[in-house]
């Protein structure tokens, strides 16, 4: 639920700073130049920050990453992104903890390892639906059971994979 919020957060900032830099200083819209780049910039944005979430995964490096891209704003007097970049660094002040960050990864590999026993419960099932069809002799429903285990069976390889890194994840906050 935690992980939902902060990519709600992102989601409501990139939204927010795509409406600042669709006006100029005097409230007019811009022309199609500004605007593609008022697109890109907080998609790029969300995307970095989760890139961040993922690389440091802690609230002192998304506070200098905010941090470094005020000064960069500053520099290049652009009031609208300092004032959006402060924004969002005191929503990132007021919700992001390190305790946060851990339990939204506990969470996270809480869910996986759920997922992984679904998956392996649904082999379970449909091996005994095979078994019934063999012993029919249904060969054709003996191959679709096949085909249905293997899909299973990569499923729970793609989501040990990410689980594997989201533990991880959980150890470098923690650790």
């Amino acid at each position: 639920m935690l992980i939902v919020h902060r990519e709600k957060a992102l989601l409501t900032l990139s939204y927010r700073l795509s409406q600042i830099y669709f006006m100029n200083d005097k409230g007019n819209t811009m022309n199609m130049k500004k605007m593609a780049t008022a697109i890109a910039l907080p998609l790029l944005l969300t995307l970095s920050a989760g890139y961040a979430s993922a690389a440091g995964n802690d609230c002192s490096a998304k506070r200098t990453e905010i941090e470094n891209q005020i000064a960069q704003a500053k520099a290049h007097n652009n009031a609208n992104r300092v004032a959006g970049l402060e924004t969002a660094l005191s929503q990132l002040n007021a919700n992001c903890t390190t305790e946060g960050l851990v339990e939204n990864a506990q969470d996270k590999v809480a869910k996986l390892q759920e997922k992984i026993a679904e998956k392996q419960a649904d082999i379970t099932k449909i091996e005994a639906e095979q078994q019934e069809a063999r012993a029919k002799g249904d060969q054709k429903k003996v191959a679709k059971y096949d085909k249905k285990i293997a899909e299973k069976k990569s499923d729970i390889a793609d989501l040990e994979v990410e689980l594997s890194t989201a533990k991880k994840e959980l150890d470098g906050l923690k650790g």
